[in-house]
C-alpha cells in the first residue's frame, strides 16, 4: 500500500518536514513508528476539545510520544513533550470505505507549539483574546478601612511607645 493510501496527502509534506525537524534521530524513528501504529488500528490518541483561546481542533486527536533514557517510553509518570495531531476523515466517494488518517502536525507539547501549527494548516486560527477589564473598586482612592482589631492593635502600639519614651 502507498503512503497516499494511507493517508490523505492535503499536510504530508508539512508534517515529513516536521518530523525531519525533531531534534534527534531517535524521536524521528518514533514519530514515524507512532505514525505507522495509527494506520494500522495499533494506536488511539486521545480526542481534542475545544480551548478558549486556542484553534478549534476538537475533530482531531492527539498522540504522546517521546524519548526517555535510551528508551521508549510513554507516559510512565512524566508528561511526554512532543505530539502528533491527527484526525480521521470521510473516505472519498468510492467501492473503499475506510476512514482516512490525516496527520496534521507533529511537534512541541510547550506553550502548545504543535496545536497552533495543526490550527493554521488547517485554517483555524484562534479567536482574539481581548483583555478582561476588572470593574473598578468601590472607592479605589480612598485609603483601606481597616478593622476593628487592627484599629484596636495599632492604638496599643502607639500608647506603648509614647510610655517608653516617656520612661
Amino acid at each position: 500500500m502507498a503512503a497516499d493510501d494511507l493517508y490523505r496527502g492535503d499536510h504530508l509534506p508539512q508534517v515529513a518536514a516536521d518530523i525531519l525537524a525533531l531534534p534527534t534521530r531517535q524521536l524521528q524513528r518514533i514519530a514515524v513508528i507512532r505514525i505507522g501504529q495509527l494506520t494500522r488500528g495499533e494506536l488511539s490518541g486521545a480526542a481534542l476539545e475545544a480551548r478558549r483561546g486556542w484553534p478549534d481542533l476538537s475533530d482531531c486527536r492527539k498522540l504522546y510520544f517521546d524519548v526517555r533514557q535510551g528508551g521508549l517510553e510513554v507516559g510512565r509518570g512524566y508528561t511526554p513533550q512532543w505530539r502528533i495531531v491527527y484526525r480521521l476523515t470521510d473516505p472519498p466517494p468510492g467501492p473503499d470505505q475506510r476512514l482516512l488518517l490525516q496527520v496534521v502536525a507533529v511537534g512541541a507539547r510547550p506553550r502548545g507549539a504543535v496545536y497552533v501549527e495543526a490550527g493554521d494548516r488547517l485554517g483555524r486560527t484562534p479567536p482574539q483574546r481581548t483583555p478582561i477589564r476588572q470593574p473598578a473598586a468601590p472607592n479605589a482612592g480612598a485609603p483601606a478601612r481597616r478593622s476593628l482589631a487592627e484599629a484596636q492593635r495599632a492604638a496599643l502600639e502607639r500608647a506603648s511607645r509614647s510610655v517608653r519614651r516617656r520612661l
